[in-house]
């Protein structure tokens, strides 16, 4: 029995880039809102998977003008790379309100202490010029791209939504043509900076978007979860009117083909929901399913132990600092989470700091702010220890306590 908790314990972790290590807490990555503060990366924290607190404030992790090409970003999906110190996070490059029809690509990010990223943008109309149909013209997106580890190929596979215009069909209302959102997939190079040319992986035969792959090992099995997306209409090849659910799909291949189950997996009467994502509990062998419910504010999950069958959990409020829109979740170590406290601890000092209303300061005190808020930026952007950040924020603590005496 030992040994088949263990085949069983390996196999999930496998799913999920994870290697035989202790894991202590839940790090979730995502957006907060459709506003270019909004499209950043943020981090929270969670003990139990369900309940979570916002890191630095709720303040970015990653500024989105340093790494995307359209100054914004969306859809973070985090991994542990199979060597356990690795990090991979793919995002959409996207500025909502330069319209829903602007972005063309997607973002690769590596980390090894998941604070300091390099980035590689991929504009695919540039990258892949001769792709025919992938021209900025006639490109409408590359939405939610996430990444799996293709064991069989010994390579990771991103996959990803692209809607194009020449794709677009009619809905039941005469004045509004569907855009028709097919998943495909690229494999990554060594190094994380690019990828090959995209390849068809599921056509849902309406518009689908926002998978989420996972390894089934007790069936052997790939789960590819999506959202069937935009306005209601009737999907012909499953006699089914889709309603902007979470679905499932099966497939014994990474690369499918997948079979699709025509049912929708989020609690009863519950729309519209999107951003689904599926990760395991710690020390169990329950899976968690989550998505945003955006309309409703709040995420909702559910959880399962045969990823085909879910039930409701709970709703966690979307409020204050907490406000996740589309976004992952992995499993972090107790030193992992250690550092990104202490890293959260001196960006909430250096906010305290700022909050102090100028006339409090004299103008020794002012010109002593500017240098420490100079040395702090400096810390958080080359350091990744917890010693460096706490000896910081001491020095802006001891600071703030002289200044309000």
């Amino acid at each position: 029995m030992k040994n088949r908790i263990l085949t069983l314990f390996i196999g999930i972790a496998a799913a999920f880039g994870m290697q035989a290590q202790e894991y202590t807490t839940y790090l979730f990555a995502y957006f907060s809102g459709n506003w270019p503060d909004g499209e950043q990366v943020r981090y929270a924290l969670s003990d139990d998977g369900y309940n979570y607190q916002a890191l630095n404030y709720g303040r970015p992790v990653v500024a989105s003008d340093t790494i995307a090409l359209k100054r914004s970003v969306r859809d973070p999906h985090i991994l542990r790379a199979e060597d356990g110190k690795t990090f991979y996070m793919v995002l959409t490059d996207m500025r909502s309100d330069m319209g829903w029809q602007s972005n063309d690509g997607l973002i690769l990010m590596k980390s090894t202490d998941l604070l300091h990223w390099e980035h590689t943008a991929i504009h695919f109309p540039t990258r892949f010029p001769n792709l025919e149909g992938f021209d900025e013209k006639n490109l409408h997106a590359v939405w939610a791209p996430q990444t799996i580890w293709d064991e069989k190929e010994g390579k990771y596979m991103i996959y990803y939504s692209i809607g194009r215009h020449d794709w677009e069909y009619p809905t039941e209302d005469p004045n509004f043509n569907q855009p028709y959102f097919r998943i495909y997939y690229s494999y990554a190079n060594e190094d994380f900076t690019d990828i090959t040319e995209p390849r068809l992986l599921f056509d849902f035969g309406t518009a689908a978007i926002d998978g989420d792959i996972v390894y089934d090992a007790k069936n052997e099995e790939y789960v590819l979860f999506f959202k069937d997306e935009g306005r209601s209409v009737m999907n012909a090849k499953g006699n089914f009117r889709t309603r902007q659910g979470v679905m499932r799909a099966t497939s014994k291949s990474l690369t499918g083909p997948y079979e699709v189950e025509y049912r929708h997996l989020q609690k009863p009467g519950q729309y519209p929901t999107e951003g689904s994502s599926v990760f395991p509990l710690i020390g169990s062998d329950e899976y968690i399913l989550m998505y945003d419910c955006y309309a409703n504010g709040h995420y909702q999950f559910c959880k399962s132990n045969d990823l085909k069958n879910f039930t409701y959990v709970q709703n966690t409020p979307t409020r204050g600092t907490f406000t996740p829109r589309h976004g992952s979740v992995i499993h972090i170590t107790d030193a992992e989470r250690q550092r990104l406290e202490a890293w959260s601890s001196l960006g909430e000092a250096v906010q305290d700091m700022a909050k102090i209303a100028v006339p409090c300061y004299t103008l020794d005190e002012l010109a002593k702010r500017k240098d420490l808020e100079t040395y702090a930026s400096q810390v958080m952007a080359t350091k990744n220890t917890p010693k460096a950040f706490k000896k910081t924020e001491k020095k802006i603590r001891k600071f703030i306590a002289k200044v309000k005496q």
